[in-house]
């Protein structure tokens, strides 16, 4: 057993360090923990939590999906929900200068890894061109930019041509996509705290107008758009049909060599696992 695994049950006086994006659309899955006894709640950027995930420095990650196939070490995935969408995102975007048909280099968000990945194989797929990426520095300077999470509200309609991502990639492929997804080091018994992200997920989704009324100012959305995001862009489910869209991502990603390998979907085994609002 590598130095990573752990037996989960045996926590039983201190608290499970978990790390989650601190973007809007993680609010539904992480509700209730950070006041939570046995739980420790960092949010962080999601380029960062795989890392962590990787490093020890956390139990359990809402991690970037493609950080699945890039890590280094063997990761399980909890089948509790996760961040995808099927249709417009609105928040995984690309603003540019001139039509993405024309568009030869990406400056990307570096909080995002997934987001880099599904750019590069849309253009792929749709345009019939490789992409050449490279960081964002500096938002204004550059002709094209891809941008994740809150920081896209503020772009809205500023460029004359926008990319929703999460739409073209349904539109190419007539599936679902995963953006992130709980996960815990392989090797491991984690359903003391599965039981624990799983509850969490149920009581976020059912209060949903709770969050919005208490979260959405905070990360720059008004109530209005922050209750259609909830309904219309963001999916929870973590069924059939999301890990099919994952499948293909991630065959195209190691097609394309954007990623080293080419895992196949572990979950974690546990009796305890439903899969609510499954496709």
């Amino acid at each position: 057993m590598n130095n990573t695994s752990r037996n989960y049950q045996e926590k039983a006086d201190d608290r499970y360090r978990v790390g989650a994006v601190s973007f809007f659309n993680a609010r539904p899955l992480i509700y209730g923990l950070d006041g939570h006894s046995k739980i420790l709640l960092q949010t962080k950027v999601p380029a960062q939590l795989g890392r962590d995930l990787d490093s020890g420095a956390i139990d359990a990650g809402l991690v970037p999906s493609i950080d699945y196939q890039a890590s280094r070490s063997d990761w399980l995935i909890l089948p509790i929900a996760a961040i995808g969408s099927e249709g417009e995102v609105l928040t995984v975007r690309v603003f540019s200068q001139q039509p993405p048909d024309k568009i030869d280099c990406l400056a990307c968000d570096t909080d995002s890894h997934t987001s880099v990945a599904l750019a590069r194989i849309i253009w792929h797929l749709q345009y019939g061109r490789s992409l050449t990426v490279k960081p964002l520095r500096n938002i204004e300077s550059e002709p094209a930019v891809l941008l994740i999470g809150d920081k896209v509200l503020g772009q809205l309609g500023r460029r004359p041509y926008e990319l929703d991502l999460g739409e073209a990639w349904t539109q190419i492929t007539l599936l679902p996509f995963v953006y992130a997804f709980w996960a815990v080091p392989a090797e491991t018994n984690a359903d003391a705290l599965a039981e624990i992200l799983q509850r969490a997920c149920r009581d976020g989704l059912t209060h949903i107008d709770e969050i919005v009324e208490r979260y959405a100012g905070q990360h720059g959305f008004d109530d209005e758009i922050a209750r259609r995001y909830f309904a219309d862009n963001i999916v929870f489910d973590f069924g059939a049909r999301q890990r099919q869209g994952l499948t293909r991502f991630y065959e195209l990603a190691y097609q394309l060599q954007l990623v080293p390998q080419q895992r196949p979907l572990r979950f974690c085994p546990s009796s305890i696992f439903s899969e609510p609002h499954a496709s």
